[in-house]
């Protein structure tokens, strides 16, 4: 398994595309650096988990696993790796996994990115120990927000184009979605928005949100939305879950697809 992991592994580094899809991960954190000069560690952070988490890193986990899934097929390399014999299911986790790799590197490396504009900024480094699980842990989450796009991609068994147009048209449809009061103010129970991916990571995250220095306005939100903040087993719980289950259909799917 460790060997097929490495294989995939190094197919990606090996395309310039991916590296310089990795290379984004440095865009929101600049950006912020030069538009504010009286920001936070805390708001640093924010930037790299929500604008670059949910906005960039969601579609390119899904393009990166699309590559990986299809580069047999395009190459008419399948053949030769069941011959070995490679089972399809070890191949589907040795993918996902490197997509896991993928996601958590490129969060750290925005991590560190805000780190290096904080001291810059003479921004002291509150509260980081803090800031670093947050952002590993949601690196896990974003992998697991992923899947079920990924599943509907692998099921579609389409071109490239297709599988980008679904990733961005997925990543904008669960970034509104997390912007709805009808959606974020539920409680936790057998609903559909206890199990929409982008939504119940923002409910986890906002209770994270420092309320020093914080507007009439925002306390006003914050006091409201309080009453459905999602704990840490829980969005774990229910996210595992989830990627469990599309990670099961996508073997299968796989499984039945024409060499």
């Amino acid at each position: 398994m460790l060997k097929l992991i490495r294989c995939e592994f190094l197919k990606c580094r090996r395309k310039k595309l991916f590296q310089i899809a990795f290379l984004t991960t440095f865009i929101m954190p600049v950006f912020y650096a030069l538009l504010l000069k009286d920001g936070r560690l805390e708001d640093f952070m924010s930037v790299v988990r929500e604008e670059n988490g949910f906005l960039l890193l969601i579609p390119l986990s899904v393009v990166l696993a699309a590559n990986l899934f299809f580069e047999e097929h395009d190459h008419n390399t399948l053949k030769n790796l069941l011959c070995v014999p490679v089972s399809k299911n070890r191949l589907t986790a040795a993918k996902l996994f490197v997509v896991l790799l993928f996601d958590i590197a490129y969060e750290l490396a925005g991590f560190t990115a805000a780190v290096i504009l904080a001291l810059l900024s003479g921004i002291p480094l509150t509260g980081i120990a803090l800031q670093f699980s947050l952002t590993f842990a949601c690196s896990i989450l974003l992998w697991a927000a992923a899947m079920p796009c990924l599943l509907f991609v692998v099921w579609c068994n389409r071109s490239y184009i297709i599988s980008v147009l679904i990733a961005f048209a997925y990543t904008i449809l669960g970034y509104i979605l997390h912007l709805s009061d009808a959606v974020n103010m539920v409680p936790l129970g057998a609903n559909t928005p206890t199990f929409l991916p982008v939504p119940i990571i923002f409910r986890w995250l906002y209770q994270f949100h420092s309320t020093e220095q914080a507007g009439e306005t925002f306390l006003q939100f914050y006091e409201r939305f309080s009453p459905y903040f999602v704990s840490t087993p829980a969005v774990f719980a229910i996210m595992g879950a989830e990627a469990a289950v599309c990670m099961l259909m996508m073997m299968m799917i796989y499984q039945r697809q024409n060499v």
